[in-house]
């Protein structure tokens, strides 16, 4: 019987590392169903969702970290999403820079109970305006009951000066 879970693998990029977990995982039997990577200044941390067979999940896990000592691994089990999602939205939003912006919006998010697929957000200096700059791109799940236009008029709310583009999903 295949078992799936959710492993996060997080510590310092060094070359073919992710080829290496990949190959260990491979070996044991597991497949990788998806994964997703981000580095930031000589980090990294990765999500997969593995399946393997029930009886070699614990050998899987165990020859992962001890192969790879110097990384941390966080398991968490598989769940289908409950919640019905309708619509996937992908947007930049661009403003001032201020205090709490990021909690702001992601109070936001929280409220309308979106499901945030993927989020970045800069801080960048604009020496021409004297300013620093809040940038954020947002990959979302709205459900059923949020439209984007509410979306788009609650985000409004966290800045005088504002951008929102919605990109095509």
């Amino acid at each position: 019987m295949q078992h799936k879970f959710i492993t996060t693998v997080l510590g310092t990029l060094k070359p073919n590392l992710l080829q290496s977990l990949a190959q260990v995982s491979r070996a044991m039997g597991a497949s990788w169903e998806t994964s997703k990577v981000i580095k930031l200044d000589g980090q990294f941390v990765a999500m997969m969702r593995v399946m393997i067979d029930v009886d070699r999940e614990v050998a899987l896990k165990q020859a992962l970290e001890q192969q790879f000592a110097e990384l941390t691994f966080v398991y968490a089990d598989y769940a289908q999403e409950s919640i019905p999602l309708s619509t996937e939205c992908k947007l930049t939003l661009d403003c001032n820079d201020r205090s709490g912006l990021t909690h702001d919006m992601n109070e936001i998010l929280n409220d309308l109970e979106i499901s945030v697929d993927h989020q970045e957000c800069y801080r960048v200096q604009v020496t021409s305006l004297g300013k620093t700059v809040y940038s954020a791109k947002l990959s979302l799940r709205l459900p059923q009951n949020v439209t984007v236009a509410l979306l788009i008029s609650q985000l409004e709310t966290l800045s005088d000066n504002i951008r929102i583009e919605v990109n095509d999903a």
